[in-house]
Parts: structure tokens; sequence; C-alpha cells
């Protein structure tokens, strides 16, 4: 009887600890709190109309804002690669269509569905002649025929925020509301600003489609009158993140936050590449020797001495990191036994050097590259180096082929004339088969022989000029890197690059094509810690 008596008194106790948890669960209703994103910005907006935001007008700035964070493009660029986000794309076998189809789910900021009517609205802001021929809507899906290749296509569809037909279509700068204007589809919904707090603030939209994955509650952009106190604020904790559109932050700023722990610095490479070693390839065709010239370069010195914070290092094969077509090619180090070996292979010996003279422009920076650079590779010890100095008859002098190596600087420009990837500079001055109008000639590489026939380099040329679609541009251009990285045919010394700035406590950013890490793609890994 006692031991009954005993497990009944147990029973009771556990069934009254159990009942106490659950009320104390059950009363204990204390909110989550929000996860907030706080981006520090020196960029003023003066206006949140995005009708008149063009070329710097009043709401430029709050249009590059909330292309960010509120608004969406059919598809994005993401580390070089295109991916899909209001629409799903496809581009035929032959490179002559792209048909854009709208995914389904999402929704404008006041309720309404997004349609495949904003999405033809918007693109009519692309040029029949020069963007596509022509586009047919077929039920969801718009079908463009171009008269430009698919991928100048796509990066021009990556840029282009989808407009609320709804809202926009027949409104000017001088009839849209503020209301109107901030309506967007994007993952964060506009709230409201504070002008006196200089803030802009955006909520989850909790029916974006991949609302699941968007970690962060709440994003507050907040205005700073000077990039130093900007940085002082990152450094602090007061801000999460530095955002100015795609330039990213200057050599001062990163010269402040290189060395804080709190602080995380993310530097991308872009097309333009300051200063490239350019060997003429009809008078130095040893691969090796080409090699071991440049694997006498000191590149972290050269980078240091006229590189800023922000440049990157640069690749054998040409093509930087995060460009459209890069494949993985080795950094250029410098190696001075590797680089004896193969001037030795090739017959050379500190008795019998290699005497290797570059043309340098007089008046330009090409004189501190050289006087630099030819101390560096004498330091091998087998190769001699002259230096050629020429005034107003430098631009002849390389044209006709006289000269062993010169300097050259590719602008972001140059680097996509020809068949692109800075093709341009590689060609020499004869060659037929693109379109030299202003020949450069520094590379003075052949696509044709005395035959006619196409050599190896034209034909890899001619396949990117060719491509038909991006499947087939990716893989000329990794030929091309391959070719260019084995044959030596030119040495970038270091790329330009943009340099964003976070706090270490953040985490899970992607990088879209203008090198910003804030974009709504990004929103769907981007964290932050406690």
């Amino acid at each position: 009887m006692k031991k009954t008596n005993k497990l009944l008194s147990i029973i009771i106790a556990v069934l009254a600890i159990t009942i106490l948890c659950i009320s104390l669960v059950a009363c204990d209703k204390t909110p989550t709190e929000p996860t907030i994103l706080i981006v520090g910005t020196t960029m003023t907006v003066d206006s949140l109309n995005r009708l008149d935001s063009a070329g710097g007008a009043p709401g430029y700035n709050f249009d590059k804002i909330a292309s960010t964070v509120s608004q969406i493009t059919p598809i994005a660029q993401i580390g070089g690669e295109f991916v899909p986000l209001a629409c799903d794309y496809a581009v035929s076998e032959d490179g002559t269509t792209v048909t854009l189809t709208l995914k389904d789910g999402f929704k404008w900021h006041d309720g309404q569905d997004l349609t495949v009517d904003d999405i033809e609205y918007t693109l009519s802001s692309l040029v029949v002649g020069t963007d596509y021929e022509s586009v047919q809507k077929n039920g969801n899906s718009l079908v463009y025929t171009l008269c430009t290749t698919d991928t100048k296509f796509l990066e021009k569809i990556a840029s282009e925020s989808v407009l609320p037909k709804h809202v926009f279509d027949g409104k000017t700068k001088e009839t849209l509301t503020d209301e109107e204007s901030v309506i967007g589809a994007g993952p964060y919904r506009y709230v409201g600003r504070d002008i006196s707090a200089g803030t802009i603030t955006f909520e989850k939209f909790a029916e974006y489609p991949y609302a699941q994955s968007v970690k962060i509650d709440r994003v507050i952009f907040k205005w700073y009158g000077t990039a130093e106190v900007l940085i002082a604020a990152l450094k602090s904790g007061e801000i999460d993140m530095i955002f100015n559109y795609g330039t990213g932050i200057s050599d001062d700023s990163v010269a402040a936050l290189e060395d804080s722990e709190s602080v995380t610095l993310a530097t991308y490479a872009t097309k333009a590449l300051p200063k490239v070693l350019f060997f003429n390839n009809q008078k130095m065709t040893d691969a090796r020797v080409k090699r071991a010239i440049a694997l006498s370069i000191d590149y972290d010195k050269i980078r240091s001495t006229f590189g800023s914070k922000s440049s990157a290092k640069s690749r054998e094969g040409l093509v930087a990191p995060g460009i459209f077509g890069y494949k993985e090619t080795p950094e250029w180090q410098r190696n001075l036994d590797e680089a004896k070996r193969l001037l030795s292979d090739a017959g050379y010996s500190e008795q019998n050097k290699f005497r290797f003279e570059i043309l340098v422009r007089s008046g330009s920076d090409d004189t501190q590259y050289a006087t630099l650079i030819k101390t560096q590779i004498e330091e091998n010890g087998m190769v001699e180096v002259s230096l050629l100095s020429k005034g107003s008859d430098w631009q002849s002098y390389y044209q006709d082929g006289n000269h062993m190596a010169s300097f050259a600087k590719v602008t972001a420009k140059g680097y996509d004339f020809e068949a692109g990837y800075a093709t341009r500079y590689t060609l020499a001055a004869n060659t037929s088969m693109l379109d030299m109008k202003n020949p450069v000639a520094h590379g003075q590489m052949l696509v044709e022989d005395e035959g006619g026939n196409l050599t190896e380099y034209g034909r890899i040329l001619k396949a990117m000029s060719g491509a038909k679609n991006s499947e087939q541009l990716a893989k000329a251009v990794g030929e091309y890197q391959d070719y260019v990285s084995a044959n030596v045919v030119c040495v970038p010394l270091f790329y330009d690059g943009v340099t964003q700035a976070c706090s270490s406590k953040v985490s899970g950013f992607k990088v879209d094509g203008t090198g910003a890490i804030l974009n709504v793609i990004s929103f769907q890994t981007l964290e932050k810690r406690a």
C-alpha cells in the first residue's frame, strides 16, 4: 500500500512539473529581436523620384539604393555568371534568340501580381536595331530576336530594374508621386525616411518568393557627411556595411580599415589593366624566354608601388576572376630559380645573356615602370635589359614591329574591342580578320599566315567573335586564356580593382555585375551574427 502511494506521489509530481513548464512556455511571449542591417553611405538622397534619376538627377541616389534591396531585375549577373531572378532565360542553340519566362510568385509591394506585361514594359527601353531586332510575347514568355550577342543582351537586361506598368505607365517625373515611385517587388519594401536623422528604412517583404531564405529583417541606410566619419562608424560597429553603388571605397579608406579585425574587406578585379608588358610575339617566339622574364618580375613590389590598394593580382590568362568566361589560371609570382632554369634550357647563361629591349614612351609613366622592371629582371643574372625611349615616333615604331616588348594601358572600354578580352592589344597591325579601325599592335599576334590560313590564335579569336551563345563564348574564352598563358603573349602587372567593406559579423554576400556586395541575390544567403 505504501509503495502504491509513493508511486502515485511521483506521478503527480511529474505531471505538476510538466504543467508548470507548459505554462511558462505559453506565458513567455517575448518577441524575437529583429535582425537589422545598417548600411552607411555618403550618397545624399534628394528625391525619391525614380523617373528623375538619369545622370545624377535628384532621384539618382535613391534609385541606386532601391536597386539593392527593393527592386528586382529580370536576371542578375553574379560572379561573372548570369542567374535567373524575376525570369528564367534560355538562349537558342544558334544564339539568335533569348527567351525570358516570368517566374511565378512575384508580387509588387502594393499587392498587385508582377506580370509579363511589366517585363515587356520595362524592356521597351531597349533599342530596336541595337539591342534586339524584334520581340514576340508568348504567354508568360518574351522571345527576343537579337542583333547583338546574347551575352551583351543579357548584360543589358541584368541592369534593368523591373517597373510596375500599372503604376509607371503614362507617368512623368512631374506626375509620379513618392508613394508610387518606391513600389518594388524585391525582398524589402520601402517603409520611410527620416530626413533629420538621414535614414531610409526598408522592411522584409513577407510575400517575396524567397522570403524564407532572407535572414535580415530590416535594412536601414544611414547618411554620413564624409568618408572619414563613415569609416569610423564601420570600425566602431555603428554600421554593418558601406554602400557607394559599385565604386567601392577609396585608398585612404582601405588604409584605415585593413588592419581592423572587426572589418572584412572584399576586393574584386575590374576589366581595366593599368599596365601590361606586351611581347612582340613575331620577334620573341620562345615561350621559355618570355616566361623567364615574367618570372623575374616582383609583382607585389610593382603593385604596391604603382597600384591602388584595391588593385588585384594578375593572372597568366589575362582574364580576371569575376569576368564572364574566367577559368582558373595561375597568379603571376616571382620565381628567379625557375627563370634561370628556363633561360638555361633556352641556351643562355651568365656569360651568354639574353639581350632584352623594352620600348618606352618618353614623358609617360612607362619610364618609372621600366626602370624598376629592368632592375628586377636583371637580378636573375642571365638577361641584360636595355630601355629604348621614343617620343612622337613611339607609336609608329611598335606598329612597324620593330620592338621586342612594350607597355600598354588597357582601359575597360578598350578591353571589349575586337573579340573582347583585351584582344585589340594583342594583334598585329596587319590583322584583317577583325575590325582593326585603330590597331594597337603591341602583341603583334597574327590571326592569319602568309597563305591566308587561320593561325591557332586566329582560330580561337574567330571562335570568340563568332560565338552563337554564352556557352560557346565561355568555351572560346577558356581556350584564349590557355593560349595566352602557355605562349606568354603578354604579362599583366596587376588589375584595377574595387574594394567593398563590411563588418566581420556579416557573411554570405555575393558580388553582382557592378562589383557591389549589396544586392537582392545576396539577401538569400546574407547573415549577420549577433
